[in-house]
C-alpha cells in the first residue's frame, strides 16, 4: 500500500520543482523544496547578491515559476498588481541574500528567515513574511563597528546595517568561488 501524501506537501513539491527548474539550468545544481538561502552555495549567493539585472532576473525566474506566473521574461507583461507582488518578493529575497552574505562574513548574528525554505518564503510572503521586509538582523559583536552600531538609536540600526551592504558584497564577491 502506498504511503499517504499530504496534499499541501505535494503542492509544495510541485511548486518547488517548477520554481527551481530555471535555477537548476542556470546554476547547474539541484534544488528541492527545503532549499533555504542558508543552504545555497557561495557561488549562487555571490551571483544573487550583486543585485544587477542578472540576479534580479534569476529571482524573477524563481518567484514567477513558483507562483505559476510564467517565465521571467514575461515580467513586463504582468498586470500591475502581479508586478508589484513579484517586485516586493524580489526585494525581500535580495535583502535576505545580502544578510546571508554578511552572516557568512561573520558580520551578523543569525537571522531566522535565512533558514526558511525559499518556496515557503515565496508562497507565504503576503501572509507571513511581508511584515519582515522592514526588519533586519543584529550586527555581530565581533564586527569592528559594533560599538558605533550600539550607539545608534534602535530605530536607526537598520539603516546603519544597510550602509555596510556594499562593502559586504565587495568583500564576499572578491572571496567567493565563481560559477563555472
Amino acid at each position: 500500500m502506498a504511503g499517504i501524501v499530504d496534499i499541501n506537501e505535494g503542492r509544495r513539491r510541485v511548486a518547488a520543482k517548477k520554481g527551481f527548474a530555471p535555477w537548476s539550468r542556470r546554476f547547474r545544481t539541484s534544488f528541492n523544496e527545503n532549499m533555504s538561502i542558508r543552504r545555497l552555495d557561495n557561488p549562487v549567493i555571490g551571483y544573487l547578491v550583486r543585485g544587477g539585472e542578472d540576479s534580479v532576473m534569476a529571482l524573477y525566474e524563481l518567484i514567477m515559476a513558483t507562483k505559476g506566473l510564467g517565465p521571467a521574461m514575461r515580467f513586463h507583461y504582468l498586470d500591475s498588481e502581479s508586478k508589484m507582488y513579484v517586485t516586493d518578493i524580489t526585494l525581500f529575497l535580495l535583502d535576505l541574500v545580502r544578510f546571508e552574505t554578511m552572516y557568512r562574513l561573520g558580520w551578523l548574528d543569525d537571522y531566522p528567515f535565512l533558514d526558511v525554505p525559499l518556496i515557503d518564503l515565496i508562497a507565504s510572503f503576503k501572509d507571513q513574511f511581508s511584515a519582515a521586509r522592514d526588519s533586519s538582523p543584529v550586527l555581530s559583536q565581533s564586527h569592528p563597528l559594533y560599538r558605533q552600531y550600539l550607539a545608534e538609536y534602535e530605530g536607526d540600526r537598520n539603516v546603519f546595517l544597510r550602509k555596510l551592504i556594499p562593502e559586504a558584497i565587495k568583500t564576499f564577491c572578491d572571496n567567493a568561488l565563481p560559477l563555472e
